[in-house]
């Protein structure tokens, strides 16, 4: 298992992205800004990729990447979830 970030631009403006949402809810996440979700998978980078491309259109723009334990933030409300000792970096 990892912590992933997963970030993306959408670029059809008023095209419903619900799907794209729905299928990163089905992860333990956190979200706190705009564009840019914390996902705790057993999938690998690549899979989550594939999974957000199977919802997203071939213009829009996805980034996944592991985050490893040592990190920091300010006012960000998903640093508890971050610190959680159940989280599997």
């Amino acid at each position: 298992m990892a912590v992933y970030c997963v970030t993306y631009d959408l670029k059809a403006p008023g095209k419903n992205y619900d799907d794209v949402f729905t299928y990163l809810k089905k992860f333990d996440y956190c979200k706190h800004l705009e564009s840019f979700w914390l996902i705790d998978t057993t999938l690998s980078a690549a899979q989550l990729r594939d999974g957000l491309k199977a919802n997203v259109d071939s213009n829009d723009v996805i980034f996944v990447a592991r985050l490893q334990k040592s990190w920091a933030s300010l006012n960000y409300s998903c640093s508890t979830w971050l610190k959680d000792p159940g989280r599997n970096w």
